[in-house]
């Protein structure tokens, strides 16, 4: 089993095929697939390979993020799903759809050098994922760049330096904008010039104010920064909205029509005859009550009769009486509510 497996375009090869020497010379074992016998054997090699990876490097290419880049993409999703995907750039392109939240590693000016920091910074992290380390801070031309935009820019190599950074040349802006130890203050400075991808104080403010899971809250901060560092981002983020249904249920009131016939045995008085009747009454109403509930979207709560007019007669031994009049159903209906939700729990801030 290798120590790390390349993922790659065809046209890729000879390009790649330099840098998997560089690797195996850096002590790692690398498997590509180089040589392979074609058919179906070749896939079934490729798949075992891949599986039994520990480490997935990734190449993006012209290539690679193209429309026949497909099988790369694939490899590449399936490595990323295990974790141990490290993604590099030999050609100064996007990453694919999917793949922007793994930084590539800059190998795009890179001449076969060991010594080479981009190279570097490829080696470091492939040792960090066999050994389940933390990925460690990248090398790169960061503090070179920095030292020479502090100490000034009257060689020609320091003017190349302040051409870099203005331009974001290979990401120098960028790298310099998020050096450690002097943030968030950099990095809004950088966002105020409009160097390195950042966004400015009021923007980053507005940012991490947006409350979790709030697409609205997106939207706004869209149109209020149509520019901003965090438009790619927002988008994302609402392309990506999910719509989830909520049932609620609030206390409502209907009056449905009750009458009561008089009762077959009497009681000793009007007054009795009347809360005999309301008593017999009360089955009647749940009833009426539990039926419109059942056939609609309520749910039955309580039942309270409410007579309108009485009618009370002599028989059954003593006064019986009967009414008509409405009952009144405490109901809770049923309501959907739709709601949207974008992003994850906490709104991402940089």
């Amino acid at each position: 089993m290798s120590d790390v497996f390349i993922s790659y375009k065809r046209e890729d090869e000879v390009r790649v095929g330099r840098l998997a020497k560089a690797l195996e010379k850096a002590g790692l074992s690398v498997w590509w697939d180089r040589g392979l016998p074609g058919g179906e054997s070749w896939r079934t090699n490729i798949t075992n390979a891949l599986a039994e990876a520990r480490c997935v490097v990734v190449v993006w290419s012209h290539g690679s993020v193209g429309v026949e880049g497909a099988f790369v993409r694939d490899e590449a999703a399936r490595a990323m799903g295990r974790g141990i995907l490290v993604p590099v750039m030999i050609d100064a392109v996007p990453p694919p759809l999917g793949f922007g939240e793994l930084q590539a590693i800059d190998l795009t000016h890179w001449r076969g050098g060991q010594g080479d920091p981009f190279f570097q910074d490829l080696v470091g992290v492939i040792r960090a994922k066999l050994e389940n380390a933390p990925t460690p801070k990248p090398k790169g031309p960061t503090a070179r760049v920095a030292r020479r935009l502090v100490y000034g820019a009257s060689s020609s190599a320091g003017l190349a330096a302040v051409a870099a950074f203005a331009f974001n040349t290979f990401g120098v802006a960028t790298n310099v904008c998020t050096i450690p130890g002097v943030q968030p203050g950099l990095s809004d400075t950088c966002g105020a010039a409009g160097l390195g991808g950042r966004p400015n104080k009021q923007e980053r403010l507005a940012w991490a104010a947006i409350p979790a899971g709030s697409c609205q809250a997106l939207r706004d901060h869209v149109a209020r920064f149509p520019e901003g560092a965090y438009r790619r981002e927002a988008a994302d983020l609402l392309t990506a909205r999910r719509i989830t249904t909520e049932e609620t249920w609030t206390p409502s009131m209907r009056s449905l029509a009750l009458f009561q016939p008089a009762s077959v045995q009497g009681s000793p008085d009007e007054a009795s005859a009347h809360t005999k009747a309301l008593t017999e009454s009360q089955t009647q109403a749940d009833n009426l009550c539990r039926g419109f509930a059942a056939a609609t979207s309520f749910r039955f709560r309580v039942a309270t009769p409410q007579p309108a007019s009485w009618s009370c007669e002599k028989g059954g031994g003593g006064t019986v009486c009967g009414f008509q009049g409405m009952v009144a159903c405490q109901l809770d209906e049923k309501a959907s509510i739709e709601r949207e939700s974008c992003g994850p729990e906490k709104a991402p801030g940089r």
